[in-house]
């Protein structure tokens, strides 16, 4: 059971496992509820190669119109013993007419019910995106510039983002004791996003630790460097009112 959790937590952390979770910050006073499924890519003997099948539910809200705070929990997590938890907020610090930079600080805490350890882990995330689509709505509000019900229905935006994510180990130690030799763990990623009236369908890629080697340790990492990092891969579905 212990080789178990020490697994499980192994690929929790340094898997990196959530997507994004705003991108672009909702309108003001708009509230979202998500859900997300995915994580880093393994190769499971005699099975297939599959990515972790983490689950994250979500609530953001949006405090003003360039800033949304939000929260998640991560049930799959919780089946293996592990309680985890984060809460952020996504601020954009500049706009164009059809794009735009945000920026996501954040913290995860984690406690295991085997060892009962707990660990925080400060998270930076930043993204640049693109709107590619956008459509007005029939109420002349362009997509996502108003929280009014009647622009939400008629919203169509489509969207790219690139960005990366940060995560700081502030212990000295590992899983078994060993020492901790990597105090971040930085992860580029790349994503799409569909809005649909008030369904937004987000699918995400991120490549994990990409300058760290992935041998001799007690995953079998999926990666396009090679003996170098991981991959992740992550849909999400956002609904807002």
């Amino acid at each position: 059971m212990k080789q178990l959790f020490y697994l499980i937590t192994t690929i929790f952390v340094l898997g990196a496992c959530a997507p994004s979770h705003f991108v672009k910050p909702l309108a003001y006073k708009e509230h979202a509820v998500s859900a997300s499924l995915g994580g880093a890519m393994l190769k499971v003997p005699g099975v297939a190669t599959i990515p972790i099948p983490n689950t994250t539910l979500g609530y953001g809200y949006g405090v003003k119109q360039d800033l949304t705070v939000y929260g998640n929990l991560y049930p799959t997590a919780a089946i293996f013993g592990v309680f985890q938890f984060d809460a952020g907020c996504t601020l954009q610090f500049w706009k164009q007419k059809n794009m735009g930079a945000t920026v996501s600080p954040g913290i995860n805490f984690l406690f295991d019910r085997f060892e009962k350890n707990a660990g925080l882990w400060p998270q930076l995330d930043a993204n640049f995106y693109w709107n590619y689509f956008e459509r007005k709505t029939s109420s002349g509000f362009k997509d996502g510039a108003s929280h009014l019900s009647s622009s939400h229905a008629d919203r169509h935006t489509n969207f790219f983002y690139v960005g990366f994510s940060n995560w700081f180990q502030l212990k000295g130690t590992m899983t078994l004791g060993l020492k901790q030799e990597n105090r971040l763990v930085f992860s580029p990623q790349v994503g799409h996003t569909f809005e649909r009236g008030h369904w937004n369908y987000n699918l995400e890629v991120k490549f994990l630790t990409p300058y760290l080697s992935n041998q001799n340790i007690i995953v079998d990492y999926v990666s396009p460097f090679g003996k170098r990092g991981g991959l992740g891969a992550f849909f999400s579905v956002t609904y807002r009112l």
